[in-house]
C-alpha cells in the first residue's frame, strides 16, 4: 500500500510538472511573453522586460480592440485601467516619462507614418502630436533616445526629435546603459551617445536588461556584461534577455530552460 502511495504521489507530481511546463522545456507564462514580445515592434526584440513591466508605475500603455485599433490606457492610483485617449491609433508602442504626469510614445494614425504622441494624465486625458508622423518605424524612448526609420535605413532622435545618430544604420533597438545595438552591413555593434562603436561586430545583439546583454557570435548565442566581457559561454541557439532575478531563458535544438547569469545579488 505505500509503495502504491509514493506512486501515485510521484505520477502527481509529473503530471501537475507537464502542464506548466510543455515536452520543450518551455511554460505557457514564457510562450505566452515570448510571443508578445515578438509582435510588438517593427524591431525584433529578444526581451520580456516591457511585457514583464507593463502598466507599472502608471506608465500609459497601448491597447488593442477586437479590430485591431489601439488606445492608450494607464493603471490608475486605485490600480484600476483608465482609458487615457480613444481607439485613434493603427499601432502604438509603449511611452516613456518626460515630465509629471507626462509621456512620449511611438504612435501611427494610418499604419504608415509614425511619430511620438504626447500623453497627459494631469486633465482630460488625450494627447497631440510632440514629434510629426514623419517616420516609416519608430520605436521606444529609453534614455533620452529612441530610433527611427528614414528612407529605409535606422538613426536616433532626442526627445526634441533632432537626429542625434544619422540614419545609416539597417536596424537599431533601445538604449540602455548608455549603449545602443545598431546593424551595419550585417555587423552589430554597441553605440555610444556619439555614435562611436564601443563593442562587436556580432552576429546579432540584444540590449541590455539588468547589466547584460545577449549576443550573437559564430552562429551561437551567449551573453556580455557592460564592459564587453563575456558572461557566459556561446552555446546557445536562442535566447532572451536576462530578467531581473538573474535568469534567462535560452534554447539548444528545440529545448528551453531557464539559465543563471548572475545572481540577484551581483
Amino acid at each position: 500500500m505505500r509503495k502504491r502511495m509514493i506512486f501515485f504521489f510521484i505520477a502527481a507530481i509529473a503530471a501537475l510538472t507537464l502542464c506548466s511546463c510543455g515536452k520543450n522545456g518551455m511554460t505557457g507564462e514564457f510562450a505566452g511573453l515570448k510571443e508578445a514580445a515578438e509582435s510588438k515592434s517593427g524591431v525584433i526584440y529578444r526581451t520580456t522586460y516591457f511585457e514583464l513591466n507593463r502598466g507599472k508605475d502608471g506608465f500609459p500603455y497601448p491597447e488593442k480592440n477586437a479590430d485591431g485599433a489601439v488606445r492608450y490606457v494607464y493603471e490608475n492610483d486605485e490600480g484600476e485601467k483608465a482609458p487615457l485617449t480613444d481607439y485613434a491609433f493603427a499601432d502604438a508602442r509603449d511611452s516613456y516619462y518626460v515630465d509629471e504626469n507626462k509621456y512620449l510614445a511611438p504612435a501611427t494614425e494610418d499604419g504608415k507614418s509614425w511619430g511620438y504622441v504626447l500623453l497627459d494624465k494631469s486633465g482630460d486625458g488625450g494627447y497631440s502630436w510632440d514629434i510629426e508622423p514623419i517616420y516609416e518605424n519608430a520605436e521606444m524612448f529609453c534614455e533620452q533616445l529612441a530610433a527611427v526609420k528614414i528612407d529605409g535605413k535606422y538613426g536616433a532622435i532626442n526627445e526634441n526629435g533632432d537626429l542625434v545618430l544619422p540614419a545609416i544604420y539597417d536596424s537599431m533597438k533601445f538604449r540602455s546603459f548608455g549603449l545602443m545595438p545598431a546593424s551595419l552591413d550585417g555587423e552589430w555593434y554597441f553605440l555610444d551617445a556619439g555614435g562611436d562603436r564601443l563593442f562587436g561586430p556580432f552576429e546579432d545583439a540584444e540590449s541590455f536588461d539588468y547589466g547584460f546583454a545577449a549576443v550573437k557570435r559564430d552562429g551561437k548565442w551567449g551573453f556580455i556584461d557592460k564592459s564587453g566581457v563575456d558572461a557566459t559561454a556561446f552555446v546557445y541557439d536562442e535566447v532572451y534577455s536576462v530578467e531581473d532575478d538573474g535568469s534567462a531563458w535560452v534554447r539548444v535544438g528545440k529545448k528551453w530552460r531557464q539559465v543563471q547569469v548572475r545572481t540577484t545579488e551581483g
